[in-house]
């Protein structure tokens, strides 16, 4: 289960501004029964000569499996990115050209990272990641759909769910998809303009588990500096049971709440978005 929990751990951080320090808090998420997964767009990575140290303290302080990553960016983001890897013990991970990445714990079964090169008209390739966990064959979508207003975007972030969802019902159907990342638009448009609403409307087949986040309190919402809730996580109906059983849950989560300086810290070294958390407590 997906959970807060303040933990006494000290960052210890070589810090070249010593005016910026964490809160000396830590966070812990996710329980050894569930399969916890994040999607974090981490902004520009890496934003700061620090981001790599404090994500790795971060990551090392969260009890979760699989982070899907965007706006993992070139080159020298590349490298950044291996850095990132050697800094945490028992994970590995892949970056794309995207700017799409995984981390993942190397105790997991990872079956195969493929980039969806049948829909990369849509302006980001998806990235698939098939693992086993618990018996169950589950398939991981990871998305960064186009920014911004104006009906041209809006057009093409409407056009990649409808793509998506034709993908998933060709190639994956009666199988446990889950589709996540920084889909750049919100859940609670009207329905006129909604570009999820090939997905609402289907809700035999399909769920969005953060519905309830983004009509709930701004202050739980993805993204703040807006604010909205941009970031989600979809699951297909083969996965509706695993989500209602207790012990599963989802939530953003607030990692601004562990630096001193709060909001300022936070975006100023890991990113303007703040990561969405799914917990999936399985049927034995």
């Amino acid at each position: 289960m997906i959970i807060y929990a303040l933990l006494l751990l000290v960052f210890n951080f070589c810090a070249e501004n010593k005016n910026i320090t964490t809160s000396g808090n830590s966070i812990q998420l996710g329980t050894e029964s569930t399969l916890d997964i994040i999607t974090w767009n981490i902004e520009q990575f890496p934003k700061n000569n620090l981001t790599v140290s404090y994500l790795a303290e971060l990551i090392d302080s969260m009890n979760v499996d699989i982070i899907a990553m965007q706006e993992i960016w070139g080159d020298g983001a590349s490298g950044s990115f291996e850095n990132l890897k050697t800094k945490l013990d028992g994970w590995d991970g892949h970056r794309k050209s995207s700017g799409l990445a995984y981390l993942y714990k190397t105790e997991l079964t990872i079956n195969s990272l493929t980039e969806i090169n049948d829909l990369n008209e849509i302006i980001r390739t998806p990235y698939l990641l098939s693992l086993t966990w618990g018996g169950q064959n589950i398939y991981v979508i990871n998305n960064h759909f186009k920014a911004f207003g104006g009906a041209e975007n809006e057009a093409e972030r409407k056009i990649a769910s409808e793509k998506i969802e034709n993908y998933i019902n060709e190639y994956l159907e009666d199988l446990n998809v889950i589709v996540l990342g920084d889909l750049n638009d919100e859940l609670n448009d009207e329905e006129s303009v909604n570009v999820f609403q090939n997905f609402i409307n289907d809700s035999t087949n399909y769920k969005f588990v953060d519905m309830d986040l983004a009509y709930g309190s701004k202050a739980n919402w993805s993204y703040p500096g807006w604010p909205s809730h941009l970031d989600h996580i979809l699951i297909t109906n083969e996965l509706f049971d695993e989500f209602d059983n207790e012990g599963s849950s989802v939530q953003t989560i607030r990692l601004e709440e562990y630096f001193d300086n709060g909001w300022i810290d936070y975006e100023k070294y890991i990113s303007d978005h703040r990561p969405v958390g799914l917990s999936l407590k399985f049927n034995p």
